[in-house]
């Protein structure tokens, strides 16, 4: 990126942070690059082949990352303790994806997401729900989950749909739209089994925005 847009992405990097650390949330790093096997069975197919993996000189076979929530889930679930829980954590950078080669198709993205962890209530989905749509202007939010619902003209309840196989999603799922509404800049749900594939017994809602779909 040159001068440009690189001061647009920071922009809107600032802000979102801005947001996410008043309502209480702290960042956490992850790995660029992560063995691969501990994530076998956790992420749907069409997800684990859009991965670039490659067998390292040590002989492990280890992927650059393309998802963080598992990313995130493998990394906090060994601190997990009922004394710490609920935490709120948020997380920035690229994700590599191998697409399918076209015009205007974009292999590496910028994304911002954010958890609550170990809160499996109604209230921890709406706080989820409204952080979403609050940092983007007049966003539009669609749900898959009728329990999601709330009287809020910017939340349009969404047909439920089959979960994809081997998705990682259990509960509510829902996206984000811009003001054209065209394409989805974010996308979340409720994820009450993940934590428990990494050795923590944790329910966990979150979202994450790709920053380069923002205006």
């Amino acid at each position: 990126m040159l001068i440009e847009e690189t001061a647009r992405r920071r922009r809107i990097e600032s802000r979102f942070v801005a947001v996410l650390e008043r309502a209480g949330f702290a960042e956490v790093v992850l790995p660029i690059i992560d063995f691969a096997e501990p994530y076998d069975g956790v992420t749907a197919r069409d997800t684990a082949r859009q991965s670039y993996r490659f067998v390292d000189r040590e002989g492990e076979l280890v992927s650059i990352r393309s998802d963080f929530t598992p990313m995130v889930a493998r990394a906090l679930a060994p601190a997990i303790e009922d004394t710490n829980l609920p935490l709120r954590v948020f997380y920035r950078g690229d994700v590599i994806r191998c697409e399918a080669s076209r015009l205007g198709a974009n292999r590496e993205l910028f994304q911002i997401g954010a958890e609550i962890i170990g809160d499996a209530s109604v209230e921890a989905d709406l706080a989820m729900l409204r952080l979403a749509a609050a940092l983007i202007p007049d966003p539009l939010v669609v749900y898959a989950d009728a329990r999601a619902a709330i009287d809020d003209p910017r939340f349009v309840l969404h047909a439920d749909e089959p979960r994809e196989r081997g998705s990682y999603y259990t509960g509510v799922r829902f996206w984000v739209y811009g003001a054209d509404r065209r394409k989805p800049v974010a996308q979340g749900g409720r994820y009450d089994s993940l934590y428990e594939r990494f050795g923590a017994s944790a329910p966990a809602i979150g979202f994450t925005f790709t920053i380069d779909d923002l205006d």
